[in-house]
């Protein structure tokens, strides 16, 4: 034993000297623990080649993400919810993870019956729907509390935006509230209004209100086609007004330029939790340009950078690889509410639990490492994939026995 783990140690030294003696920046960069890019030489030991593929959601932390406060998994009204109204059936017809989110959304808007002032004061997903049954009116603040905490009760994570029209518009509803969901399928937040079981896409990608709101103001939304329903209906801008129904307290309701302009002013509410408590306007921050001069609204923080500090990813493996002698060392870091474990698989074998930090010897050749988190939903979130190709050095075939 003890001649062994000599020679081990003595391998070991040999590999080291090996890679601390290539000479090159990029050598001495990932011996000092540097990450690893696509496209990025890389030497293990006796072998060498390239990091092919590196992709990977970013872990983000910042101001916006940490206002952020999840509904848990162990909220007991979760589970109610979600088992009195049968959501689980509601979308278990979808094929894949965004058809099962439209068939919620589809869900949310049909199940309220009356659009109108509110003729009760629920609020909350289990007492405005109980309302709903006793045939009370509401308008779009109650369907978007519904949508959100019907989301959380699977699982996912949709959170409440508060929107304002600019004054100039003049026509429609002065204020609207609608939602994004945190999509894992295409790895991105989505606009899903539950007023009007309405999303948005461009070439067959679903928006973020904020890329609708930039294609609607500044593009004429000449690009994109309006979603409704569970049949998702298709519809273009020189098709409004759309009808959506007519109300006896109410009216017509239309999904019109009225229904659009609202995203003029983009306010997210940080808080899902909207089963126990009300929307956090306090910590709410705001999207706001020269679009919006001359309305008066809410005094809040804006973001320098509308199109990306709002826009935090979730649920991600965030991935970082740096080499370690003859070894990658994987580090992982997530940002995912009610967090349960990664996963990883390689070489598409079985997906196993792993910590947030491992090692990983690839296998010479092709090799793939692809991980995710999972939360305690059992919803898994984006992929991230790393694929190297290597060879042994030629110089070392004959010596270490490889080929």
């Amino acid at each position: 034993m003890k001649s062994r783990i000599t020679i081990g140690r003595l391998f070991f030294l040999a590999i080291a000297g090996l890679t601390a003696g290539m000479g090159s920046a990029l050598a001495a960069a990932e011996e000092a623990g540097h990450p690893l890019k696509q496209g990025d030489a890389v030497t293990l030991g006796v072998r060498e080649g390239v990091v092919t593929t590196l992709d990977t959601l970013p872990y983000v932390e910042s101001e916006y993400t940490k206002r952020f406060k999840f509904d848990s998994y162990d909220n007991p009204k979760l589970k109610q919810l979600r088992d009195r109204y049968h959501l689980d059936e509601v979308v278990a017809p979808g094929k894949t993870e965004f058809d099962r989110q439209v068939l919620l959304l589809n869900w949310v808007n049909h199940r309220f019956k009356k659009f109108g002032k509110p003729s009760s004061p629920a609020r909350g997903a289990l007492d405005v729907l109980a309302a709903v049954d006793e045939g009370h009116s509401f308008f779009c603040a109650q369907y978007g509390d519904v949508l959100v905490s019907a989301a959380a009760s699977l699982g996912w994570v949709d959170r409440p935006l508060a929107l304002r029209r600019p004054d100039s518009r003049g026509h429609g509803s002065t204020e609207h509230t609608s939602t994004e969901i945190w999509s894992n399928q295409y790895r991105k937040w989505v606009l899903f209004d539950p007023t009007f079981a309405m999303y948005v896409e461009k070439d067959g990608v679903p928006l973020s209100a904020y890329e609708f709101r930039q294609e609607w103001f500044y593009h004429d939304a000449k690009d994109v086609v309006f979603v409704l329903d569970k049949d998702r209906k298709r519809y273009q801008k020189s098709d409004m007004p759309v009808a959506r129904g007519h109300f006896a307290d109410f009216g017509d309701l239309a999904f019109d330029a009225g229904a659009t302009d609202v995203y003029a002013f983009i306010g997210y509410v940080p808080n899902t939790d909207l089963l126990d408590r009300s929307s956090d306007w306090g910590n709410m921050f705001i999207t706001q340009d020269k679009l919006c001069d001359g309305t008066p609204w809410h005094k809040r923080t804006v973001p320098a950078d509308p199109a990306r500090d709002p826009y935090f990813p979730l649920n991600q493996a965030s991935l970082t690889l740096t080499t370690e002698g003859p070894t990658l060392r994987v580090r992982l870091k997530t940002l995912t509410p009610n967090f349960k474990t990664y996963l990883t698989r390689v070489d598409g074998g079985e997906w196993n639990p792993e910590g947030e930090t491992f090692a990983w010897v690839p296998r010479t050749g092709a090799s793939r490492l692809e991980v995710k988190a999972v939360n305690r939903f059992g919803i898994d979130g984006p992929t991230a994939t790393v694929e190297l190709e290597l060879k042994t050095r030629k110089k070392d075939v004959g010596a270490h026995g490889s080929k």
